[in-house]
């Protein structure tokens, strides 16, 4: 579906839609599903005529039908596209601070150092990935 040419209400139809025929699917009753969901009968009954649908409903009633994993694609997208965002030239201040880091380290390895620095603090101007 199009969702992005349909406006608010056209939408809430579809997956009201959507959760009767996938509990119709799954052979389940409406009781059946309101149990599974922890909500009223009466719940599902105005989210199968169209109504009644908010985000907490939804969620129970996705739980219940085993498709909450759905969810997944919507979040994921908005992972990826925060992490393309920070590596083709988004503002990612904590990218910065380690080459800065790793920079400061490279001077302070190539500036002479005294003979008698021990092995441990060697080890802590070390910077490991």
């Amino acid at each position: 579906m199009k969702y992005h040419t349909m406006n608010n209400d056209e939408i809430i139809l579809s997956l009201c839609s959507r959760i009767k025929e996938t509990r119709i699917s799954l052979a389940l009753t409406q009781q059946q599903l309101a149990d599974n969901a922890q909500v009223g009968i009466a719940t599902i009954k105005r989210v199968e005529k169209g109504s009644g649908l908010n985000l907490d409903t939804l969620i129970s009633l996705l739980r219940a039908l085993n498709k909450l994993h759905h969810l997944d694609a919507i979040l994921f997208e908005s992972e990826m596209r925060n992490f393309n965002e920070g590596h083709e030239g988004g503002e990612n201040t904590g990218r910065l601070q380690v080459r800065q880091q790793a920079a400061d380290l490279n001077r302070k390895a190539s500036a002479p150092q005294s003979e008698d620095m021990s092995y441990s603090a060697a080890m802590e101007n070390t910077l490991y990935w």
